[in-house]
């Protein structure tokens, strides 16, 4: 009788660590995960920082400037896009859109061209006669 109970204790000891070891791993992995997330979405915001940043430097030059830049082609291994958009009231818009998500920066009005296009790879920024125009050269 008492090799029975000893048994029985060591299989209800084991299972309950088994499950101890098992919401921890679950909770870590779930931290894991949100940091992923985290990471993808910094990523994502230099990503159109950069965008924003090379509009914004073109904003405050004089007529014919002209500068290549890179976008990359994957943001921490995740497929991305990045777009220039006529938004409410043919406002422009730059988004990045990666794993069901989206970033949205408007464009103040008048200030890029609606022909604009921008993607990942090389693009270049000009500005003509006070309106500047973004072009993806990939």
């Amino acid at each position: 009788m008492r090799k029975a109970q000893t048994s029985m204790e060591f299989v209800i000891l084991t299972g309950f660590m088994l499950m101890a070891f098992l919401v921890f791993y679950i909770v870590i992995q779930m931290q894991l995960v949100q940091a992923n997330r985290d990471k993808l979405d910094v990523t994502a915001k230099q990503v159109e920082t950069l965008v924003v940043n090379e509009l914004k430097v073109a904003e405050s030059v004089t007529d014919g400037y002209y500068r290549e830049f890179e976008l990359p082609r994957t943001i921490q291994g995740v497929d991305y896009q990045v777009q220039v958009l006529s938004g409410v009231g043919g406002t422009p818009e730059i988004v990045v859109k990666y794993s069901n998500k989206e970033r949205v920066y408007f464009v103040p009005q008048g200030y890029v061209n609606s022909l604009s296009t921008v993607a990942k790879g090389r693009n270049n920024i000009s500005k003509v006669n006070g309106i500047i125009l973004l072009q993806n050269m990939s």
